[in-house]
C-alpha cells in the first residue's frame, strides 16, 4: 500500500467536505475565545475572513464585537488548526428579534445547502453557571424554543461551572468549614451537583421543543485539558455519520485518545466479522486506509516514520508480513507520530 493512495482517499473526503464547521452561540464573557483556543491548542487570537473568504482587519470589528454588534457568516480559523471553521453568534442577550433570526437563517442554511464545503456541522451552545438563578434566560428560550437545528447536532456547554464553588462552600456544614483547605475543596462537589440539580437547567431544556443533543460541564478550561477533552469526545458521539465523525476526530489535534478509540471501533472491531468470513488478503489496503485516516498528521506520520523499525517499503512490508501485523504497525505509527508532534 503507497502512502500516496492513502492521502489521494483521505484528501478526497476532505476536497468535498471542506473544513469542519462550528457554530458557537452564546452571551458575552461566556468563555467561548477560551474553548475555541483549547480545541485548537492556542493562545492566538483567530483570523477573521468574510462569507467570500477575504481576510478581514481585526481592529475594523473590535468596536462593533464589544456593542454585539457582528456578522454570523464571519469565519474564525485559528493558525493552529486551520481544519476547523467557527462561526460566532452573540447570543441574544437584549431578546433582539433581527438578531436571532439571522441566526436562525443561518443555521437552516447551513444545514441544507447542497455545497457540503459550506454545510454546519454542529452547534456549540455556551451557557455559564456563574449567575446560576439566571442561566435560562429570553435567549435560551427561543433558541431552543423556536430555532429548528435542521439535524445539526447541539451540544450544550454550561461553562464557569467552577463558579458553582463559592456558592457550595456557604453550604458546607460548620464543622466542614474549620477544615484545612484541601479537605474542604474535597467536600465541595457534591454540594456543587446539589445546586446544579436544584436550578434545573438541563431539565428545562430538554422540555423545549428543540433539545439539545447532550450537555458538557467546563471548569477551570484554562487550567487543564479534561473539560475540552469530554467536549471533542461529546461531540464527536452526537454526530450523525462515520465521515463526519472521521473528519471531527482526524481535526481535533489534542485527544489522541479518541484517534485510537474510533480508529479501533470504525476499523478494526466492526472489521472483525467480515475479516473473519473473507480474510485479510481482499480488504486489507482498504482496512489500512481506514484506520490512518483517523489521525491527525496522518500523511507527514505514514512517510517520516514508516522506516522506524526497518520497516522498509510500504507495499513490500505489506505483502511479506502478516495482515493483523501490518494494520498494528500502522496503527502504533500513527500514534508515536501524533505524540513526537503534539
Amino acid at each position: 500500500m503507497s502512502t500516496e493512495n492513502t492521502s489521494s482517499q483521505f484528501e478526497n473526503i476532505r476536497e468535498k467536505f471542506g473544513r469542519f464547521r462550528i457554530l458557537i452561540v452564546g452571551r458575552a464573557n461566556a468563555g467561548k475565545t477560551t474553548i475555541l483556543q483549547k480545541i485548537c491548542n492556542t493562545t492566538e487570537n483567530p483570523e477573521i475572513y468574510d462569507g467570500d473568504g477575504n481576510k478581514i482587519d481585526p481592529s475594523r470589528i473590535e468596536g462593533s464585537m464589544g456593542r454585539g454588534i457582528h456578522d454570523v457568516e464571519n469565519e474564525l480559523i485559528f493558525r493552529s488548526n486551520d481544519k476547523f471553521v467557527f462561526h460566532d453568534s452573540q447570543g441574544f442577550e437584549a431578546g433582539s428579534k433581527v438578531e436571532f433570526e439571522r441566526t436562525k437563517k443561518f443555521i437552516a442554511d447551513r444545514a441544507n445547502t447542497t455545497y457540503l464545503k459550506k454545510r454546519l456541522d454542529a452547534i456549540w451552545y455556551c451557557i455559564p453557571m456563574d449567575k446560576i438563578d439566571r442561566a435560562i434566560q429570553r435567549s435560551e428560550e427561543i433558541f431552543f424554543g423556536e430555532c429548528d437545528p435542521n439535524n445539526v447536532p447541539v451540544v450544550v456547554l454550561f461553562t464557569k461551572f467552577d463558579a458553582l464553588q463559592a456558592k457550595a462552600v456557604l453550604k458546607l456544614a460548620p464543622s466542614d468549614r474549620r477544615l484545612p483547605l484541601q479537605e474542604k475543596l474535597s467536600k465541595l462537589p457534591p454540594l456543587m451537583e446539589e445546586i446544579f440539580n436544584s436550578a434545573d437547567v438541563w431539565g428545562r431544556l430538554a422540555k423545549m421543543a428543540y433539545p439539545p443533543k447532550c450537555s458538557v460541564r467546563l471548569e477551570n478550561i484554562h487550567k487543564g485539558n479534561e473539560g475540552h477533552n469530554i467536549l471533542v469526545e461529546n461531540t464527536a458521539a452526537v454526530l450523525s455519520n462515520e465521515v463526519l465523525q472521521m473528519l471531527f476526530v482526524s481535526a481535533q489535534e489534542t485527544n489522541i485518545g479518541l484517534c485510537v478509540k474510533y480508529a479501533a471501533e470504525r476499523v478494526i472491531i466492526s472489521g472483525i466479522g467480515r475479516m473473519c468470513n473473507t480474510g485479510f488478503s481482499h480488504s486489507r489496503e482498504e482496512q489500512i486506509c481506514r484506520l490512518v485516516c483517523w489521525f491527525p498528521h496522518f500523511q507527514w506520520v505514514s512517510c517520516a516514520f514508516w522506516d522506524v523499525g526497518g520497516c522498509g517499503d510500504a507495499d513490500h512490508f505489506m505483502s511479506t508480513h502478516h495482515p493483523a501485523l501490518a494494520i498494528i504497525v500502522v496503527c502504533e505509527l500513527c500514534i508515536l507520530g501524533c505524540w513526537w508532534l503534539w
